[in-house]
């Protein structure tokens, strides 16, 4: 890129950011050589839960219900330290696993910090700079890059009826068959697929807004060293943190060439390792910092993660809890997920990260409840050193929601139960259940004799029905 083309502010982020890293490559001292060789290279240790404030027995027992729940790759890593690293069978470290919309967050959101640390691109620049197509359209004209990354462009998603993708037609399915130009994903993301509303006016999921997205950081780096996302990530990113390039690979494997544009998938489409995505989560923990090498700038990270200024609980491909939307996480906390509940989890408050790989852990729960009840929730209660006032101010938030979110308003008649602790049984032809509200918002019931619910003879014993242990019911 000429000077000229850059803000006078810019070109000493692009110096720093871009011909700096350029001149020191081949000494080793910012980024890796080209053939993947670490000259700066971290690794991982491993610690016991308790010497590093969690508790073992609950993160035993999370992957023990994790694991029955389809999963193949869990870790917890704090302080730098592994503390819990476990594989279903057949799986393993080297092993990858497909990102599905984890690749938002770990290639699109990533790629884009590494632009915008660059000067190359902000979330505020208007979509038609990148995409001049779009110029003189009456609202594809006032999409700007922060409402791409956010889900709050308008543009339709290409689902339908909650339909597998092979079974949609038009330009729907030929995004996610992902034909040659001019029915490549990237020219359908840009002229195929309408905008259903005002850019900004709500959040609404979008696999084509994210694929603008990269349509734009790509179109950005035209004039830079690297022109692809994929080769931006690998020797910017994943080869100076440690990653070597058979444990990654990105964009369903394919570079789409539109308009001179090499275009690489960043919707889905990734294939990682664990420990990959988890080096990965470890370099936004640290806001672009890895072992003292300023990779991205603390900023360019935080406009990713955090609260974008847009409807809903997104940054540029990341979720995030800025809101305290889930009251039971500390604020800072944000995370890339995707279909089957791919996930990389981050709390910088903590200084936890966690990985989970493997299908769906719970099938009618909304994605993202579900893996607050699986996973962040507990993983959360498994820390052991939160101050108690903060654990007290997330106990008394997630109270709250419970009442706001109860099904029915509180009662004008009753002030209050008491439960005893001893069953009196004064009924000759009935049974008691004894009931009791938890914390993760389900009805708790236990009940056991043995007999069927029959009279003391036993009747109706063809329909026995014995419990020993509890049943969870929503209400």
């Amino acid at each position: 890129m000429s000077r000229s083309q850059i803000s006078r502010d810019n070109w000493t982020k692009y110096t720093i950011g871009v011909l700096v890293p350029l001149l020191l490559a081949g000494t080793g001292e910012y980024v890796a050589a080209t053939d993947g060789s670490q000259v700066h290279e971290f690794q991982w240790q491993k610690a016991s839960p308790a010497s590093q404030g969690m508790d073992g027995a609950k993160l035993a027992a999370m992957k023990d219900s994790l694991a029955v729940r389809h999963t193949k790759a869990f870790m917890v890593i704090r302080n730098d330290r592994i503390l819990f690293e476990w594989y279903q069978k057949g799986h393993g470290p080297d092993k990858g696993h497909y990102t599905a919309s984890m690749a938002k967050a770990i290639v699109g959101g990533l790629s884009l910090a590494v632009a915008m640390s660059d000067g190359l691109i902000a979330l505020d620049d208007m979509a038609t700079t990148y995409v001049p197509q779009w110029k003189g359209h009456p609202r594809k004209s006032k999409i700007i890059i922060r409402q791409l990354g956010s889900h709050t462009s308008g543009i339709e998603d290409a689902e339908a009826d909650n339909l597998p993708h092979n079974k949609l037609i038009g330009w729907k399915g030929d995004f996610w068959r992902r034909p040659a130009p001019p029915r490549d994903p990237f020219t359908l993301a840009r002229d195929a697929a309408p905008v259903l509303f005002e850019p900004g006016a709500k959040l609404q999921y979008s696999n084509p807004g994210i694929a603008m997205l990269t349509y734009c950081v790509t179109a950005s780096l035209r004039d830079a060293p690297y022109k692809d996302i994929r080769t931006l990530l690998r020797q910017r990113i994943m080869r100076p943190i440690g990653v070597s390039d058979e444990e990654w690979s990105v964009g369903y494997g394919r570079t789409y060439m539109v308009d001179g544009l090499p275009l690489v998938g960043s919707w889905g489409g990734g294939n990682y390792t664990a420990r990959a995505v988890a080096r990965v989560g470890r370099l936004m923990l640290r806001e672009g910092d890895w072992e003292g090498r300023r990779l991205i700038s603390v900023e360019a990270i935080r406009q990713v993660t955090r609260d974008a200024g847009t409807p809903g609980n997104c940054g540029m491909g990341w979720w995030n809890n800025n809101d305290g939307g889930f009251p039971e996480l500390p604020k800072d906390a944000f995370w890339g997920s995707g279909a089957g509940h791919q996930v990389v989890f981050v709390v910088p408050r903590l200084n936890l990260i966690a990985v989970r790989n493997g299908s769906t852990l719970e099938t009618g729960m909304d994605h993202h409840e579900a893996l607050c009840v699986h996973l962040f929730r507990p993983l959360v209660g498994a820390v052991m050193d939160i101050p108690f006032a903060e654990r007290e101010a997330i106990h008394i938030r997630s109270a709250d929601t419970r009442e706001a979110h109860a099904p029915y308003p509180q009662s004008t008649l009753i002030e209050g139960i008491t439960f005893g602790d001893r069953i009196i049984d004064g009924v000759t032809s009935g049974d008691q259940w004894a009931m009791t509200w938890s914390d993760n918002g389900l009805l708790y019931s236990a009940w056991w004799d043995g007999t069927g619910f029959g009279y003391r003879g036993g009747w109706n014993t063809a329909g026995r029905c014995k419990s020993d242990g509890l049943s969870g019911i929503g209400i």
